[in-house]
C-alpha cells in the first residue's frame, strides 16, 4: 500500500501499525522535511520514498539486498540517496512497530543534506542528522557528551573526522558526540556559515573547517570542550544513564 504527500511516497503493509497510523506518520515527516529544508535552504531531488517495515530483520534484509551483502544484520533504518539507488530516486527504509518507531528527522536529514554535499566524513554527516534529532535514547546530545567527557571516554573530534577512527567506536558514543559538535558549530557560527562548510566536505574535512571558520580543527575542538564545561549534567539523567543504559 502507499500514500503520496507533498514530499513523500509512503510504502507500508496492509494491516500493519504503519497503515493504522499513516496519516500521523505523514504529518510528522512533512513537518521534519519543512524544518530541515528551511534550516539548510535545500530540498531533496524529488519525493522521498519511505518504506515502513514491522521488524529490524526486514530492514536489515533490505539493506543486504540493496548493497549486495551476505550479512543481513538487523537495523532500524537507513537512507538510500538518489545518487546510490538503482532507480535514481531517494529512499528511506525504517522500522515502525509498537516498540520501534524509526521516523523523524534523522534519515530525512541525510537525504536533504546530500543535495548540498555528500560528506566524506561520517562524523560530519551523522553529526548533522543527530543535530536535528537532538536525542539519543531519549537523552540529549550534550548530556551524553558531557557524560563521556566526565568519564574520560570521549575520543578526539579531530581523530573522528577520519572514518577509520569513527568506526573504532560504538555509535552510542560517536553519534551524540557528533551531534553535539555540530550543534556547537551552528550555535557559534550560524546556519549559513555551517552550510558553507558542509558544501566543502566532500573530502579533507579538517581543511574545510579551517577554510570556513578561520580556526584549525584542533582549536575548534579545544573551544568545543571548553563550551561543554559550561553545562551541568542533571543528576536524574546521570542516574538514568547508569540504571537504564549501564554506561559506567
Amino acid at each position: 500500500m502507499e500514500l503520496s504527500t507533498t514530499h513523500y511516497v509512503f510504502h507500508y503493509k496492509k494491516n500493519s501499525l504503519a497503515e493504522k497510523e499513516i496519516d500521523q506518520i505523514a504529518d510528522i515527516q512533512e513537518g521534519c522535511y519543512t524544518f530541515i529544508s528551511g534550516c539548510l535552504h535545500a530540498d531533496a531531488k524529488g519525493r522521498i520514498h519511505y518504506h515502513l517495515f514491522d521488524t529490524p530483520q526486514e530492514v536489515g534484509k533490505q539493506y543486504a539486498i540493496i548493497h549486495d551483502e551476505d550479512d543481513d544484520e538487523p537495523c532500524n533504518g537507513f537512507a538510500l540517496p538518489e545518487t546510490m539507488s538503482r532507480d535514481g530516486t531517494n529512499h528511506v527504509y525504517a522500522v515502525y512497530s509498537e516498540t520501534i518507531k524509526c521516523i523523524g528527522f534523522h534519515e530525512d536529514a541525510h537525504i536533504i543534506s546530500y543535495s548540498i554535499c555528500r560528506p566524506d566524513s561520517r562524523f560530519i554527516s551523522e553529526g548533522l542528522a543527530m543535530f536535528f534529532d537532538r536525542y539519543w535514547w531519549g537523552i540529549d546530545n550534550y548530556s551524553w557528551t558531557k557524560w563521556y567527557i566526565e568519564q574520560g571516554k570521549n575520543p578526539s573530534v579531530v581523530d573522528l573526522l577520519e572514518n577509520s577512527h569513527f568506526r573504532e567506536y560504538d555509535c552510542e558514543l560517536t553519534y551524540p558526540l557528533a551531534g553535539a559538535f555540530t550543534g556547537y558549530l551552528i550555535e557559534r557560527f550560524g546556519t549559513e556559515k555551517y552550510v558553507e562548510f558542509y558544501k566543502r566536505c566532500a573530502d579533507r574535512t579538517a581543511q574545510a573547517l579551517e577554510q570556513t571558520f578561520g580556526i584549525s580543527a584542533f582549536l575548534l575542538e579545544k573551544d568545543f570542550l571548553g563550551y561543554m564545561k559550561v553545562f551541568d549534567l542533571r543528576e536524574d539523567i546521570r542516574g538514568l544513564m547508569i540504571k537504564e543504559f549501564q554506561v559506567i
